[in-house]
């Protein structure tokens, strides 16, 4: 009896394990590769919501900081203050700043110049403010850097994707900017204003049918969904395919060799790694 529970018991744990194992390779696909790797990463580096990995996401000092770190691409987020104000800001709320489940369109512009946008990262980094999307532009305007601008989907607002896209006219930047967003209504609209402007479609699963469903120039796929046959897909489709957030050296190596034209991540200094 006691062999039968004892067989019974290895039989269990080894589904487990090979559960566990699968489980592992499925969702952490791009883990195996060591840190150390002597490859060398040549595919695009997109510095998200700035330099992240060292200064506070979506601030003036992460969007220096990414230029100052060699950044050729930088990623931010716009979304739209209570009084109109278009500012740069990632989260649904504004808990991490004032502990609150309020979001940015709950406030003026003037009301969150209260917050501190850089304490909750580090004491040195006090005093920083939500930028506006004109004082982004400003700074970045003045680098070769190209911008990935990504519209949060703030849902039925008629006036948003034109005002954001009208800054970029103003500004003199639009052969710089590519627009991302998961809402791809945003997208559409971008198109009828001008068929000819770059387009990603942000994706949280890797689904080969996304070229055909939401045409665009680029995919933003979630690293952990993305498979070689959606590469092979959007590069048919003749398109480019980035990934996001890798965050090892090892990860962005596995996510080359996957074919990918680029990665968005919060780590832009390799040497940092």
């Amino acid at each position: 009896m006691k062999g039968k529970l004892l067989s019974k018991l290895r039989r269990t744990v080894t589904v487990s394990m090979v559960a566990l194992i699968g489980s592992c390779i499925l969702m952490n696909t791009f883990n195996y590769l060591p840190a150390n790797a002597d490859e060398d990463i040549v595919v695009q580096i997109v510095a998200h919501r700035g330099y992240s990995g060292a200064y506070p996401e979506n601030t003036l000092s992460a969007f220096a900081g990414a230029y100052a770190n060699g950044a050729k691409t930088v990623e931010f987020d716009v979304r739209k203050t209570k009084d109109g104000e278009l500012v740069i800001y990632h989260d649904d709320t504004l808990q991490k700043l004032d502990g609150t489940e309020n979001s940015i369109a709950d406030y003026t512009y003037d009301e969150l110049l209260q917050l501190d946008a850089g304490e909750w990262y580090g004491r040195e980094f006090r005093l920083e403010r939500i930028p506006t999307l004109d004082q982004t532009l400003d700074l970045l305007g003045s680098t070769n850097m190209r911008l990935f601008c990504e519209l949060k989907d703030i849902g039925n607002d008629p006036d948003f994707v034109a005002s954001v896209y009208n800054k970029f006219v103003q500004y003199g930047l639009l052969d710089k900017v590519v627009f991302l967003s998961f809402n791809y209504d945003y997208l559409a609209t971008i198109k009828q204003i001008n068929p000819e402007q770059p387009i990603m479609k942000l994706a949280s699963f890797g689904k080969s049918t996304l070229p055909t469903k939401y045409p665009a120039e680029y995919y933003g796929v979630n690293m952990k969904t993305l498979t070689p046959k959606t590469v092979r897909a959007i590069h048919e489709a003749g398109s480019k395919v980035y990934s996001y957030t890798p965050d090892t050296k090892g990860q962005m190596l596995s996510l080359q060799r996957l074919g990918v034209d680029g990665v968005i991540t919060d780590y832009v200094d390799m040497g940092a790694l």
